[in-house]
């Protein structure tokens, strides 16, 4: 019997022309119709590596996703981005004050850049007729004229007005704020007050002060000054009774709105001394109780306060440099106390924002950043 050269029998090749090839793996047999020998090694060999490329390719195509998402999951970070406090020491943590009380506030970010039992009620004394130079300038006709009573100079302190005497609004009220005057205070809250009362014509000069009085309270709640009450126009206490209760935070917004909005409420208190003339052409010299105004640089305004039960107290509000608004207000200190207490704080803004620190904190702390 004559076998092939792939040892198959000659009996067995079909007429057909079909070959059965012996598998080189798994003694499978793989058919193949018609053509050579060689050339039915070549295509078994094609086969077997197609087999065993796609075999090759799926490994790669099943491995290779795998790879590309774990390097996905690699993320760099960025140390430099994340910032660092400065070297030097936070000035505002070295503070020594004398008031019970203090708020630093940043009109423009926002922020209290340092807060003492800042939310905390105490008297206010004087800084009440910041309230009272408000709805006076909010009320009145700042050309209009108005006629110091009898009533107003009964008010304890003597601004040196004359009874009946006229003043325009806006000087009357620019000359309370620089000297404090309770007597103007009581003339602003007897003038402005009879349009907040039912009968002005006949009503006494007392009832119309109390009209005033209570437009002040409210004003103070439209403003969002929870802590603040006002018992009279003058801040003055009553016996044991305080003029007028608010917080420091209360005082910063009171003169933050004051600045924004009636300018011309705090106008003048930037100046140690100012004279007005009266229209009954009686010359009157101001002198500012705040005697420190000229060493603060950039003040834009202040108002002074002092009684026994309230201690010293003082709110201004100054640029700190290229158009950087802060209002600094101390409570409870002395009454030397509050000028240095207002000095030192001034002093701290400045090293506070050169030193690096003002930016630190808005960085970490955003736009409302404070310290303690």
């Amino acid at each position: 019997m004559m076998h092939t050269e792939n040892n198959i029998p000659e009996d067995e090749i079909k007429h057909d022309h079909t070959l059965y090839v012996p598998a080189r793996a798994e003694n499978e047999t793989v058919k193949y119709e018609g053509g050579s020998h060689v050339k039915e090694k070549v295509f078994a060999m094609i086969g077997a590596f197609a087999v065993t490329g796609l075999v090759a390719v799926s490994a790669v195509a099943y491995w290779q996703p795998k790879e590309r998402e774990e390097v996905a999951e690699v993320v760099p970070v960025l140390v430099e981005n994340v910032p660092k406090p400065p070297d030097t020491v936070n000035p505002f943590q070295t503070l020594k004050l004398e008031a019970k009380a203090a708020v630093v506030y940043d009109i423009h970010q926002d922020a209290v850049l340092y807060g003492l039992h800042e939310e905390e009620q105490m008297p206010l004394a004087s800084l009440t007729k910041l309230m009272t130079a408000l709805v006076a300038t909010e009320s009145l006709d700042q050309q209009k004229n108005i006629a110091i009573s009898e009533f107003a100079l009964e008010t304890e302190g003597d601004s040196g007005f004359l009874a009946n005497e006229l003043w325009k609004v806006r000087d009357l009220i620019s000359f309370t704020m620089v000297t404090s005057s309770n007597d103007g205070a009581d003339a602003l809250a007897a003038a402005a007050g009879s349009l907040f009362e039912s009968t002005p014509s006949t009503s006494p000069e007392y009832v119309k002060v109390d009209a005033f009085v209570k437009k002040m309270n409210t004003r103070a709640r439209e403003l969002g000054l929870q802590n603040t009450t006002y018992v009279n126009a003058t801040g003055l206490d009553e016996g044991n009774r305080n003029g007028g209760v608010g917080s420091a935070q209360d005082i910063s917004t009171l003169m933050t709105y004051i600045w924004e909005h009636e300018p011309h409420a705090i106008a003048h208190t930037d100046m140690y001394s100012r004279e007005y003339v009266s229209l009954d052409g009686f010359l009157h010299s101001a002198l500012n109780t705040n005697e420190y105004v000229n060493t603060i640089p950039g003040l834009q305004g202040s108002k002074t306060g002092y009684t026994d039960l309230a201690g010293g107290n003082l709110a201004i509000v100054y640029d700190a440099g290229l158009d950087h608004p802060i209002v600094i207000v101390v409570l409870g200190s002395s009454r030397e106390g509050r000028f240095s207490d207002v000095d030192t704080l001034v002093n701290a803004t400045y090293e506070y924002i050169a030193s690096g620190w003002y930016e630190y904190d808005l960085l970490t702390a955003g736009s409302t950043s404070k310290v303690k």
